[in-house]
């Protein structure tokens, strides 16, 4: 009997991932809460996106044994931490109920893991896969690293990814941002990095989420570390009519270079991101000061590095400053051809170097509504202003947002679209009792899903447990002499899919469900 179990239990868990592994599967066709002005052609977007990360994968993503780096370029062998962070977040975003990139998010996660420091921190250089270039890490890639772990964990429902990222994000805490919350460049830069901060570094849209997983220091994300660094951005883009923020600063934010190249690119986005799935006001306002600049200016003259003062266009034109521009015209709907455009524009551009072309998927994701926040998402369904259901409390800066605090909407143990009444998917309905027949009469056993509690009927000796839906035991529900029904709350177990093993009497039920 016991080995029955275990085939039957292996071949559920086969079952499921044939059929579809992931819980938003590209793509994801988000609208952003109706926050943001999102591409005309989503559909066609979602093609073009599609062969420009088949591209990245073929060139850039280099897997060797149980882990993979991304390349600095195609044929490289040096890699950076922030392609690491990338990397992590394409291989969540383009998972779909055909190719599951969970195994690929592993080996760079992997990868992450065999370079760190002392810290906990990945270095932000190595060779070969195996050559640390330096000691020191670099609080781009870490921040994005952890972010994604957050949404592996809602895109594929380990429950792993959750405890990974919380201790990523406390190693942050420690050794990369001030007590005061702004953000140190690195864990090694000493007293520099208390005066040389890269607002670009820095990521509002993940302030909520980190406040959830690390609720010993829910208040530093959510207030200290975004209110500090949100002040170096405005700071940055009120120096410039531009509105473009600069690649270094002091801490105070006032301009060291003057200059938005490289280092700054990824500000807009991170900003842009913080708008889409927050609905942040303070970030909307940066935005829209760069797009109302940017607008005069057509996609096929934009280039960097671009004079913040003087607005004067360098002589790069690529999809690093295209696509980056780009994404400050979701701030205002009057700005939807320049969007179009920009993005047709990137897309023309073709196949590009490492950085460009990630910076072009990155930014193409988030403007075309696949790159929506998982944690604050509803399941098998488009999300729209009358599909997912707002947190009463604030993010810094919004009126109203779906990201939590530490009491907020994304706790991990509790989905902030549960519904007594949703209808799971899957291979079987979780809220249809599903028997198992009975030999002699002696025993029944059912299991029902009724919002967060799990409703079991079985008679004589029973175990309930419960199991990733990779096979992983999460924990034992429930063990016993049972007499009937049993009701037991789920309160405490992360949103997600699992599968309940239900016995009683020797005989087995295997059940898959998804917790809200």
């Amino acid at each position: 009997m016991k080995c029955l179990a275990k085939i039957g239990l292996a071949g559920l868990f086969a079952f499921g991932l044939s059929q579809a592994t992931v819980n938003f599967p590209f793509p994801q066709n988000s609208d952003c809460d109706g926050n943001a002005t999102l591409l005309s052609d989503k559909a066609k977007a979602a093609e073009d996106l599609k062969k420009q990360f088949a591209y990245w994968m073929k060139d850039m993503y280099n897997e060797q044994g149980d882990v993979a780096g991304v390349r600095s370029n195609p044929g490289s062998n040096e890699y950076f931490s922030e392609g690491v962070g990338y990397g992590m977040l394409l291989m969540v975003y383009f998972s779909d109920n055909t190719t599951s990139y969970q195994s690929q998010f592993d080996k760079i996660w992997n990868f992450y893991k065999k370079m760190e420091n002392e810290h906990g921190l990945m270095v932000w250089k190595v060779t070969e896969l195996a050559n640390k270039q330096d000691k020191g890490a670099a609080l781009d890639g870490d921040i994005d690293a952890a972010a994604a772990l957050v949404m592996a964990y809602y895109q594929f429902g380990d429950e792993k990814y959750l405890t990974e990222a919380k201790t990523l994000i406390q190693s942050m805490k420690k050794y990369e941002f001030e007590e005061s919350g702004l953000h140190l460049p690195g864990d090694t830069w000493g007293d520099a990095g208390f005066n040389r901060k890269n607002p670009g570094y820095f990521d509002p849209a993940y302030m909520p989420l980190f406040a959830a997983v690390d609720k010993d220091n829910a208040d530093f994300w959510s207030s200290k570390a975004y209110d500090a660094n949100m002040k170096l951005y405005e700071s940055s883009s009120g120096e410039v009519s531009t509105g473009l923020i600069d690649d270094w600063t002091d801490k105070n934010g006032k301009s060291e270079d003057d200059q938005y190249s490289y280092d700054a690119s990824r500000a807009p986005w991170r900003n842009a991101k913080a708008v889409c799935w927050h609905g942040d006001k303070r970030a909307l306002a940066i935005d829209q000061k760069i797009g109302k600049w940017a607008s005069s200016k057509s996609a096929g003259q934009m280039s960097g590095p671009i004079g913040r003062s003087s607005g004067n266009l360098g002589s790069d034109h690529n999809s690093t400053f295209i696509t980056t521009i780009m994404t400050s015209f979701i701030s205002d709907p009057s700005y939807q051809s320049k969007l179009d455009e920009y993005w047709a524009e990137a897309v023309k551009l073709g196949d590009e170097n490492y950085f460009n072309q990630s910076l072009k998927i990155l930014n193409g994701l988030l403007v075309s509504g696949n790159m929506p926040n998982l944690a604050a998402a509803k399941k098998d369904a488009p999300q729209s202003s009358n599909s997912v259901t707002q947190s009463s409390a604030s993010v810094p800066g919004s009126s109203a947002s779906a990201a939590p605090t530490s009491s907020a909407a994304v706790d991990p143990n509790v989905n902030p679209n549960a519904s007594s009444n949703s209808n799971p998917s899957g291979f079987v309905d979780p809220n249809v009792p599903q028997e198992l027949p009975s030999l002699d009469g002696s025993y029944a056993t059912a299991v029902r899903l009724q919002g967060r509690s799990l409703q079991v009927t079985a008679v004589g000796e029973a175990r309930v447990e419960l199991f990733s839906v990779t096979g992983v035991k999460v924990k034992t529900l429930w063990k016993g002499v049972a007499q009937g029904a049993l009701n037991i709350s789920l309160g405490n177990v992360p949103a997600g899919l699992y599968v309940v093993k239900a016995t009683a009497a020797g005989k087995t039920l295997f059940q898959k469900i998804n917790v809200r």
